[in-house]
């Protein structure tokens, strides 16, 4: 692996043999968001331990943690190397936006996986490579950042992130920073409590089970390595048919979107509401110039890239609650940049299974294509891709 330093950040190379064995690993993940994840974790955690190991020598950095395993990886993000008795929590993404460090409430809030330094990663799958753009303290994390609950995760504003690695360095070898701050304790589950847990969460179906129950008894379930290692297993051991044979270096992928939270006013990062988007782009007010929708539809858009800046689309997801609790789904794709969808686009819709449901590409001379409107009862996963010249791009929901 190669490693170029400048003055402040470190930037490594991730070669092709360990980008497909990564993505070898994930292939027992459940969801082809989570298969993503644990594969941008197993390249981060790679990257940073040849990093260190170039620092303090090839046996410095261990990174033997229960938590350092595929199917964890599938459930939170997230990794550990250990220096020592110091540990370094490492928390990739694939997002190019340095204004905000998320960091799951697990390496804050489970005594046993408290980091001392936390590094913030950003992996550049186009390019082969990744960037350990800044680091901060679980003392800072608990200090100076939000907490967003619906998400389970601390955010820190990238101003507050700090971006010269030379400066960990340099605390970390005088030891004379203080790196964290007491948690408070979880209770231990009862035997009965634990064995159920295992069962429900281990089902391969649930795409998020660090959200499926309270805080308390998800922290308490993984702060004992052997039952963290029992519910890893458990969910590898659940047959799936969604395994992608896709190649990595094709497939860009974000976190999963719960729906129901946007019934709420709350979205994911990247999606906003049409008028925000007509508001700072009123040129774009002509592609939504037919759109007739009911008053109480939710419409919300998100830009996508997949080629060049020509090729960036407006992906358009339109909600609407149905009397029988169901959801109604539209999705339609609009041109980002030009007047037309370039030729040959695809967007299809595809199960939890991983079968695609239906599927629209695009002519020589069409600025919108949409998929035809489909229900689904609450907690139903999809996903939505775009594709073009061999390029995926794909978002995962939960409705």
């Amino acid at each position: 692996m190669t490693l170029i330093f400048d003055t402040s950040t470190v930037w490594l190379e991730i070669p092709d043999e360990l980008q497909a064995e990564a993505w070898q690993n994930s292939e027992s993940v459940d969801f082809l968001g989570n298969r993503w994840q644990a594969y941008l974790n197993q390249v981060s955690l790679r990257g940073v331990q040849s990093y260190l190991q170039e620092l303090y020598g090839p046996d410095a950095p261990q990174t033997t943690d229960p938590a350092n395993h595929p199917q964890c990886w599938g459930m939170v993000n997230g990794s550990v190397i250990t220096l020592g008795e110091t540990r370094f929590v490492i928390v990739p993404t694939e997002a190019m936006d340095k204004r905000e460090f998320w960091v799951p409430q697990e390496w804050v809030d489970i005594p046993s996986w408290v980091g001392d330094y936390y590094l913030a990663v950003e992996v550049n799958s186009d390019e082969g490579g990744l960037e350990v753009w800044g680091y901060t303290t679980h003392q800072m994390l608990k200090a100076q950042s939000r907490y967003d609950a619906g998400d389970r995760a601390y955010c820190l504003n990238g101003s507050d992130v700090i971006q010269d690695l030379n400066v960990l360095w340099v605390v970390y070898d005088l030891g004379s920073e203080p790196t964290r701050v007491p948690v408070a304790s979880l209770a231990p589950l009862t035997v009965a409590r634990t064995q159920a847990l295992i069962q429900q969460l281990g089902d391969g179906a649930i795409a998020l089970p660090r959200l499926e129950v309270l805080f308390a008894e998800w922290g308490a379930l993984l702060k004992e390595s052997e039952l963290l290692q029992q519910l890893c297993q458990q969910r590898q051991h659940r047959p799936n048919s969604a395994k992608s044979t896709t190649p990595v270096s094709s497939v860009i992928q974000t976190r999963v979107n719960q729906l129901s939270r946007w019934f709420q006013a709350v979205a994911e990062a990247g999606w906003r509401s049409v008028d925000d988007l007509l508001a700072d782009q009123p040129e774009l007010a002509f592609s939504f110039r037919s759109e007739a929708i009911a008053g109480d539809t939710i419409r919300r858009v998100k830009l996508l890239r997949v080629g060049t800046s020509e090729d960036a689309v407006l992906l358009m997801m339109m909600l609407q609650a149905e009397l029988d609790q169901q959801v109604s789904i539209r999705v339609r794709l609009l041109p980002a940049t030009v007047s037309l969808l370039p030729a040959h686009l695809t967007l299809a819709l595809r199960s939890d299974t991983g079968d695609v449901v239906q599927s629209v590409q695009t002519r020589e001379q069409d600025n919108s294509i949409q998929l035809k409107r489909f229900r689904c009862p609450p907690g139903t996963s999809f996903q939505v891709e775009v594709s073009l010249n061999g390029m995926t791009v794909s978002e995962d929901f939960i409705s």
